[in-house]
């Protein structure tokens, strides 16, 4: 499949051991975000997967990006029974941030829906039909070049625009 298969935020459920979750958390001054400093290994924090520099983006349901170190490090230790983080890595983060996303619950179970022109089977659609790929909406940051995603959200676009858009998505949707 396309980029959702690999990159998408995880869920780590534990329970409190005997010396506690077994994992430090970091929040850097000036940033925004709580990471994962330290897993210790043998611990429910190593066991449910969190990894060392994975951002904290839930706890317990609750999205915590917003919030300081202290509030998240409340909410933690408030926690009675499973407590449940979902994280995201690195390369998470940068997608998510890439697309302009708020990293959501759903997004563990059903992947991070990215743009069309990243995935797999619209590429192999663009090759196949022959349809130039740019006539489709593109992600925010080429959404100028794109004169659907202009024509579609400013009121103010010439009908001309209109007629183009119109003839180009009936073309499009004829080909898929």
């Amino acid at each position: 499949g396309g980029p959702m298969s690999h990159l998408r935020p995880r869920l780590c459920l534990m329970e409190k051991g005997v010396a506690g979750y077994g994992f430090h958390l970091h929040g850097d001054k000036g940033k925004s975000g709580q990471f994962i400093r330290l897993v210790e290994p043998d611990t429910p924090a190593s066991a449910a997967g969190l990894l060392a520099g994975d951002r904290l983006m839930f706890v317990n349901g609750e999205n915590v990006e917003g919030e300081s170190h202290q509030q998240v490090v409340s909410r933690i230790r408030a926690t009675s029974g499973a407590l449940e983080l979902i994280v995201v890595d690195d390369e998470t983060a940068e997608l998510l941030k890439k697309h302009n996303l708020q990293c959501r619950r759903e997004f563990v179970t059903e992947g991070i829906p990215v743009p069309g022109r990243d995935s797999d089977s619209d590429r192999g659609d663009a090759q196949s039909n022959g349809t130039p790929r740019e006539a489709s909406p593109l992600p925010h940051e080429n959404g100028d070049a794109s004169s659907e995603r202009s024509g579609r959200l400013s009121i103010t676009s010439s009908t001309k625009v209109c007629d183009q858009e119109s003839s180009k998505l009936f073309k499009t949707s004829q080909v898929t």
